[in-house]
């Protein structure tokens, strides 16, 4: 009965912080610490309509081997450019899946990027990474995901 217990704990936890992500990712960084879903929405309405909305997003990668290894042949780039072509020239830095990016806002007219498994899309996020404003290509990011950093989000003006 101890055992069924812990593993009840064990799950309820791992459950939990699921949760705790997804909320972090499906909504906007700033705003209080205390403050409800419906007021991180209410932000994400502000940064629609010209605020300056910020969100997490989860880096993803769709090739299964490379979703574990933090080597250089499973790094992602991010770019300079979203309107240059996505490739060696234009690689300003590396991340992984499940990397956690700080989003400030998106573009839907990009260069068009295909993942492994031949989705595309030309949705691309302004992402700060080491300091610096990069571009990540929506094709890394879960399709969910993306979806609602383009509702949260506001359009990129430079």
């Amino acid at each position: 009965m101890l055992l069924t217990s812990r593993a009840a704990i064990a799950t309820a936890t791992a459950v939990a912080g699921a949760l705790v992500t997804a909320g972090f990712l499906l909504f906007p960084l700033r705003g209080t610490p205390d403050a409800t879903p419906a007021a991180l929405g209410a932000q994400g309405e502000k940064a629609r309509t010209g605020g300056s909305g910020h969100a997490g997003v989860l880096v993803h990668n769709v090739e299964k081997a490379c979703q574990k290894p933090r080597t250089t042949h499973c790094a992602l780039s991010l770019a300079y450019n979203p309107y240059r072509p996505y490739n060696t020239t234009n690689s300003a830095g590396r991340v992984w899946h499940h990397d956690l990016l700080h989003a400030t806002c998106t573009i839907a007219n990009g260069v068009t990027v295909t993942d492994e498994d031949h989705k595309h899309t030309s949705i691309w996020i302004r992402t700060t990474h080491e300091g610096k404003q990069l571009w990540l290509p929506g094709i890394r990011v879960r399709p969910d995901h993306l979806t609602q950093l383009t509702t949260v989000l506001p359009t990129c003006t430079s």
